[in-house]
Parts: structure tokens; sequence; C-alpha cells
């Protein structure tokens, strides 16, 4: 596989138009084919080495600018450099990744939990409705009584 194409299947699920132009950029760079081999380097840990400049820069402010000419030439840094020399360790990304998948897991189960109480919650509104023999239509109005 070529390094271009490594790019586009790391940026195929990737809806943030900020860094899907960077993305694109990247592709422009024919040059860099070799360097996006590195399995090392990924786009999420990219965008991480970005920020971390972008708030060196930021001097404390909670804020910066940044020329897009910029992010480009940080984005080309990132490839071209490996993470021992740039400051970042892949172990970083490793354990990233594991809490995201981890935090995932929980969604999920927490879904699956809420789920069961709707399930557990609407058995008994069903069995009172039969026993009752009426089922509520919208919303009762004080307005409506029919009385003049």
């Amino acid at each position: 596989m070529e390094g271009i194409e490594r790019i586009k299947m790391l940026a195929s699920e990737i809806k943030d138009e900020a860094l899907l132009q960077i993305v694109n950029y990247l592709l422009t760079r024919i040059d860099m084919n070799d360097k996006y081999l590195n399995e090392e380097k990924s786009l999420k840990q990219m965008v991480e080495f970005i920020r971390k400049i972008a708030k060196e820069k930021s001097k404390g402010q909670g804020w910066v600018m940044i020329k897009d000419e910029d992010v480009y030439n940080y984005a080309i840094h990132y490839f071209d450099e490996s993470n021992e020399s740039l400051g970042l360790s892949a172990k970083k990304e490793n354990k990233n990744t594991a809490a995201v998948a981890e935090n995932i897991e929980n969604e999920e189960q927490n879904k699956t939990e809420l789920q069961e109480k709707e399930v557990e919650v609407t058995a008994p509104q069903e069995k009172n409705k039969k026993k009752k023999g009426w089922v509520p239509e919208g919303q009762l109005s004080l307005f409506d009584l029919g009385v003049m």
C-alpha cells in the first residue's frame, strides 16, 4: 500500500471539515508518500500534536490564531519526524485508544440497561391500561371541557 492510500484510509470516516482540509493538503504532498507509511503515525495523534503547538503559542491566553499554511506545515512536520524526536509516545495513543474503547463499551452497556428499564417501566403501564379499559389519548386541556 502506498502512503497516500494509507492517509485516505485513515481519513475515510472523518467528518470534521477543518481536519479534512488538512488531509486534503497531505494528499497533495506526494513527496511525503514514504513518510505516510509509518505505522506509528495517526491522524488523531497528528491533531494532538498540532493542538500542543497551538497551546504553546497561546501563552496561557486560552486562544490563538494560526494561519492555515502553518497548520499544514505542522502536519507535515508531524509525519516527517519520528514520534520520539517530537516528544510523542506511541504508548500514550494506545492508552487513549483503550480508554475510548472502554467508554464506547460502557455507553453501549448503559444503553442496554436503559432499554431494559424502559421495558420494565412500560410493561406495568400496559397492564394498567388493560385493567382500566381505557387508553389516554393526547393531553387533557382545561379549555376543552365542554362547559360554556
